[in-house]
């Protein structure tokens, strides 16, 4: 399955948190972006496959496949396709060095660590462009 290669102002958010995810949905309206949300790494990657989005946030740790899996996967997918790059932010609540290895290791474009403020999204969304 390829890429679509057109970018979008929509952002994906996978978490499988109902809060957190209707939390991260309201920060991204309130900042004037379109959410779109699905609750684990594997309907991430699918959705990341068929549609171009300005970028991920994913949550590390997921059912069926976690977020650091999913990153890797879609960078597998973006490579193939001719390096067609999406940002990912990954979201955890460790705040420990070796979790923002792995989740850079995984081809992430940065952390947020929850909880986390607007300010704390607007700010990393600003950073990755």
């Amino acid at each position: 399955m390829s890429v679509v290669s057109q970018t979008s102002e929509v952002i994906l958010v996978a978490d499988d948190n109902p809060d957190a995810l209707f939390m991260v949905q309201s920060m991204l309206d309130l900042l004037g972006f379109a959410a779109e949300c699905v609750e684990n790494g594997r309907i991430a990657c699918e959705r990341a496959m068929t549609q171009r989005y300005r970028c991920i946030l994913m949550d590390i740790e997921m059912p069926e496949m976690d977020g650091l899996a999913a990153a890797r996967t879609i960078r597998d997918a973006e490579q193939a396709e001719g390096g067609i790059f999406t940002p990912i932010l990954g979201m955890t609540g460790h705040t420990d060095t070796g979790t923002r290895v792995l989740c850079e290791r995984a081809g992430m474009s940065g952390v947020l660590l929850k909880p986390f403020l607007i300010s704390n999204l607007e700010e990393k969304l600003a950073e990755i462009g």
